[in-house]
C-alpha cells in the first residue's frame, strides 16, 4: 500500500501528463532525490494500476500497465489520455456532468483510478463542488458508503447547468490563435485577415460570436480542398449567386486559391456564403436530402435535436434562427459526407472537449440524436463542428443576457404599465420583464424560470427564486430591494464565473512553494522564467510585466501582489503562483503572496474576473492571511475557491 508522498508523486505526475525531473519533484514534495527513486520503485512494486517510468534524461512520467489496457499510457474506460480532467476545476466540471447526466451515483473508488488522482483530491473537489451548489436551495451532495450522488429539485439543476453553461463561453468561446497551429498546411491566422479584409471592402459586418466559427469552417474546408475532397451542394434556391454573401465568399476563396495554390469549386464557394447569412440561409437551402431510399426533413431534425436539448439539458435554443440555420447546413454537409463515405479530419476535437466540457456535451447529444433518426453511426468529428454551433449560440445568449424578472401585481392595466416603466428606466442595462401577471402560479414560474420575481403583494412559495416586494409607485426603498436582488445574482454569477474560468488556470507546475527572493523583480523572473521555459509565454513578457512593475508596484495590500503585462499575452492562460518563504518589499508593503496573471489574448475577460476576486480577498483579512499562509498546492486552490 503507498503512503499519502507516494500517493501525491503518482498524483503530480499525473496531473502533469509529461515527463518531470528528479529535482522538480524533490522541490515539490520536499525531500530528496534519493527519496524520490525509493518512491518510484515502491510505486512500480505495486500490482495494477499505473506504473512510473524513467528516463535518465528527461526524469519520471506515468504510464498505465499495458498488460492491463493493452494501450501504454491510456486509462481503462476513458477513449483517449486528453480526455482525462487536468485541474481541480476541470475535474469540478467533470464530476458534475456526470452527476448530472450520465450516473445517478459515482463511485468515488473507481473515479480515482479513472482520473488519476488521490482520494484527498477526490475530497477536495467535492468541497468545491459543494460551494458552487450553494446558492441553489435544495441542490446538496449526498455520500452513501463508497457512493456521492447529487440530490435536489430537477429545475434547480436544470438552472445551475445553465448558468455553468453561460459562465463557460463568457465572451471567450474558441481561441484562434490557439486553434491554428492544428491546421498544418497553412496559416490560421492569415486566413483570418483575408476574410476580414474582404468584409472590410464589402462594408459587411458579422455578429462577434458567429466569426471564430466562420473562421474555422473556413479552415476546415481550405484543408479538406487541399487534400482533393470536395462539398457537393444540390437543390439551392435560385438567386443565391446573386446576394453580397455569395460574392464575399466567391472574392474569399479566389484570394484563398491564389495565395496557397489550389483549385476552388463552385459548392465551397455557395456553402460558404450559406454560413456566412447565417438565418437567411433557409431561403437558398432545400429542407430535404436524401439518404439511401429516404428523403430527409433537415428543418425537423434540426427541431428535434434542439427538443433534445431543451429535453437532456434543460437548455432552451429554439428561437435562436442563427444556430437553427447552422445546424441545418451542417446536418446537410454531414448526410452529404455520409452518402460518398467522407470523413472529417480529427482537426481540434481535444481542444473543444478540454476548453468547454459542456458545449461539447450538449455536440455529443445531439450526435447521438442524428445517429437514431438517421440509422447510421456518427464520427466524434461531427460532435466537435456541431459544438462549434452550439458555442456561438451560447455566446450570443450570453452576450445580451440580462437577469430575467417575472412581474405580479394584482391591479389594473394603467398601474402595471407605470410600474414597469419606472423599473426599467432605473434597472434596463441589468435586468429585463420577460411575464407579467396578476396572481402567483407555480407551474407557470417554472415555466418561465425567471432570475427574480417582482411583486406588489405579499406571496408565499417554496421555490428558490429571488423575489422582492416593490411598491406601485416605486420609491427608494423599491430601488434599494431591487439593486440589492441584482447584486447577489451578480455575486452568485461571479461564483460560478470563477470557478469555471479562474479555478482552471492555477496549475501544480506553475505554483512555487516557500520560494525564496530578495526582491519584486526577483520573484518575477523566476514565475516568468518558468512559464517561458514551458512555451506558456513569449521571451519579451517578462519585460512587459517589469515594465507594468516601473509604473506603479503591483501590491495591493500587505501580503499580496498580483504582477500583470500590458497588451502582453500568453499562449495558454495561466495563473502562477508564489508562495514566499520571507517576506519580500514590494512597493509599500511587505509580501508574502505573488499571483502572476498572464492571459491569453481570447481570455481577456478573465482580467476582470481575477481583479473582482483580488477585491474581495483584500476585503477579507481573515482570507487574506489563509491565502499567504505555507500550504501545498491541493489546499491552496481550495482556499482560492473558497
Amino acid at each position: 500500500m503507498l503512503n499519502d508522498r507516494q500517493e501525491r508523486l503518482l498524483e503530480l505526475l499525473a496531473e502533469k501528463q509529461d515527463w518531470m525531473t528528479s529535482r522538480e519533484l524533490a522541490e515539490l514534495l520536499k525531500v530528496t532525490d534519493r527519496t524520490i527513486r525509493s518512491d518510484v520503485d515502491a510505486v512500480n512494486r505495486q500490482p495494477g494500476g499505473m506504473r512510473i517510468e524513467s528516463n535518465v534524461r528527461k526524469g519520471y512520467r506515468t504510464t498505465r500497465r499495458q498488460e492491463e489496457t493493452g494501450v501504454p499510457g491510456r486509462p481503462s474506460g476513458l477513449a483517449k489520455a486528453g480526455e482525462i480532467p487536468q485541474t481541480p476545476g476541470a475535474r469540478c466540471i467533470y464530476m458534475i456532468q456526470k452527476l448530472l447526466f450520465e450516473n445517478r451515483e459515482l463511485n468515488l473508488t473507481k473515479l480515482q483510478s479513472q482520473i488519476y488522482v488521490s482520494e484527498y483530491s477526490i475530497q477536495n473537489d467535492l468541497k468545491r463542488i459543494r460551494k458552487m451548489i450553494e446558492p441553489y436551495a435544495g441542490l446538496r451532495l449526498v455520500k452513501n458508503l463508497e457512493c456521492i450522488s447529487l440530490q435536489g429539485d430537477e429545475h434547480m439543476k436544470r438552472k445551475f447547468y445553465r448558468d455553468l453553461l453561460v459562465a463557460e463561453v463568457q465572451e471567450n468561446f474558441l481561441n484562434l490563435n490557439r486553434l491554428a497551429h492544428l491546421y498544418k498546411n497553412f496559416d490560421l491566422i492569415e486566413v483570418k485577415d483575408i476574410f476580414e479584409q474582404v468584409l472590410e471592402e464589402y462594408d459587411y459586418s458579422i455578429h462577434q460570436s458567429m466569426f471564430p466559427m466562420l473562421i474555422v469552417h473556413a479552415g476546415t474546408s481550405i484543408e479538406r480542398i487541399s487534400a482533393c475532397h470536395y462539398v457537393q451542394m444540390e437543390e439551392t434556391q435560385p438567386g443565391l449567386e446573386d446576394t453580397i454573401e455569395y460574392q464575399i465568399a466567391n472574392t474569399f476563396f479566389e484570394r484563398i486559391a491564389k495565395r496557397l495554390h489550389i483549385k476552388v469549386k463552385g459548392g465551397e464557394v455557395g456553402m460558404f456564403a450559406l454560413v456566412i447569412m447565417g438565418r437567411r440561409a433557409s431561403n437558398y437551402a432545400s429542407d430535404h436530402i436524401k439518404l439511401g431510399e429516404r428523403w430527409l426533413n433537415t428543418r425537423r431534425l434540426v427541431e428535434g435535436s434542439l427538443m433534445r436539448l431543451m429535453e437532456v439539458f434543460g437548455v432552451d435554443y429554439r428561437d435562436d434562427e442563427d444556430l437553427a440555420a447552422g445546424l441545418k447546413m451542417h446536418i446537410h454537409s454531414l448526410i452529404e459526407r455520409a452518402r460518398s463515405q467522407m470523413a472529417l479530419e480529427d482537426i481540434f476535437l481535444e481542444e473543444i472537449k478540454q476548453n468547454y466540457p459542456l458545449i461539447f456535451e450538449m455536440g455529443v447529444c445531439i450526435t447521438g440524436y442524428l445517429e437514431e433518426e438517421l440509422g447510421i453511426a456518427i464520427a466524434d468529428m461531427e460532435s466537435g463542428f456541431l459544438a462549434l454551433h452550439l458555442g456561438a449560440a451560447s455566446e450570443r445568449l450570453n452576450s445580451v443576457r440580462k437577469y430575467r424578472a417575472m412581474m405580479i401585481m394584482p391591479y389594473n392595466q394603467t398601474f402595471f404599465d407605470m410600474c414597469e416603466k419606472r423599473i426599467m428606466e432605473m434597472f434596463r442595462e441589468r435586468m429585463e420583464i420577460v411575464k407579467r401577471c396578476s396572481y402567483f402560479e407555480e407551474a407557470e414560474v417554472n415555466r418561465i424560470a425567471p432570475d427574480l420575481i417582482l411583486t406588489t403583494t405579499a406571496i408565499d412559495h417554496a421555490l428558490n427564486i429571488l423575489t422582492v416586494p416593490v411598491s406601485v409607485f416605486v420609491d427608494s426603498e423599491t430601488e434599494a430591494r431591487i439593486l440589492e436582488a441584482l447584486n447577489k445574482l451578480d455575486k452568485n454569477r461571479f461564483r460560478l464565473e470563477f470557478a469555471s474560468h479562474i479555478g482552471h488556470l492555477v496549475r501544480k507546475e506553475h505554483y512555487h512553494r516557500n520560494l525564496i527572493c530578495q526582491t519584486p523583480q526577483e520573484v518575477i523572473g523566476v514565475l516568468c522564467g518558468k512559464l517561458e521555459k514551458e512555451g506558456v509565454v513569449h521571451k519579451g513578457f517578462q519585460d512587459s510585466v517589469l515594465e507594468r512593475e516601473r509604473l506603479s508596484p503591483t501590491s495591493f495590500a500587505n501580503a499580496l501582489a498580483v504582477p500583470h503585462a500590458f497588451q502582453a499575452y500568453a499562449s495558454k492562460s495561466t495563473i502562477a503562483v508564489a508562495q514566499l518563504g520571507q517576506p519580500v518589499k514590494w512597493g509599500g508593503f511587505e509580501v508574502r503572496l505573488a499571483m502572476l496573471f498572464a492571459i491569453n489574448e481570447s481570455d481577456q475577460r478573465m482580467i476582470k474576473i481575477f481583479f473582482d476576486w483580488v477585491s474581495n480577498i483584500i476585503s477579507s483579512p481573515r482570507q487574506l492571511e489563509s491565502l499567504v499562509q505555507d500550504c501545498p498546492y491541493e489546499e491552496f486552490v481550495e482556499r482560492i475557491m473558497e
